[in-house]
């Protein structure tokens, strides 16, 4: 993926998850968390949450860190990005946008089509 690219592919992320009603990238203020989404070149469009300040040390955080991460696949997933987890941190890792669909086989004029 090419820089130009990555680059495309962060913003598309970033608005996305901002539509849904994530904090994209965390705030100043420790204790606010949000989303981080930023390019690795290794794996491409890494999306991680950060809770807020401390909150590791909460009863349940590793769930509560699972079960965000899991949402986060399922909302890229569903947008049609091509998504895959890091197994070993939680990551959501995307590596493609979603195709636009075919205007003849796909969307609402393939539907017009057929009724």
């Amino acid at each position: 993926m090419s820089g130009s690219e990555a680059g495309t592919l962060v913003d598309a992320v970033r608005r996305q998850l901002s539509h849904a009603g994530y904090i994209v990238e965390p705030a100043k203020l420790a204790v606010d968390g949000g989303v981080a989404v930023h390019h690795d070149p290794g794996r491409g469009v890494v999306v991680a949450w950060v809770g807020a300040a401390d909150l590791s040390q909460l009863r349940g955080y590793r769930q509560v860190h699972g079960a965000v991460h899991l949402a986060l696949q399922a909302l890229l997933t569903r947008a049609g990005y091509t998504v895959t987890s890091d197994q070993r941190t939680g990551e959501v890792i995307v590596t493609g946008c979603p195709t636009p669909p075919h205007p003849e086989t796909e969307g609402p004029a393939a539907e017009a089509a057929t009724t």
